[in-house]
């Protein structure tokens, strides 16, 4: 199952999918926030970046663990939100 779509993922219903795709846009905006924060220290390597995520236990959605392939996925998903709005 891919984390960034929801188009795999078996749900019951609209109602179920709608759901699904809000808390992705939730946890989007909250991930971006904290790699917006670590950027803006300095830290700009994503597997720097997905190491500290680990290590303070920032859940990663659908995944046991941050990868540097799941931030640039977070960055690059909360882009084409604030593009879609």
């Amino acid at each position: 199952m891919a984390w960034a779509s929801i188009e795999g993922m078996p749900s019951a219903d609209k109602a179920s999918r709608d759901l699904d795709r809000a808390l992705l846009a939730i946890f989007l905006e909250a991930a971006g926030a904290l790699i917006d924060q670590l950027a803006g220290a300095g830290i700009t390597d994503p597997a720097d970046i997905a190491r500290r995520l680990n290590r303070r236990g920032f859940p990663c959605f659908g995944r046991p663990r941050w990868n540097a392939v799941a931030v640039a996925t977070v960055l690059r998903r909360r882009e084409r939100l604030r593009e879609a709005a």
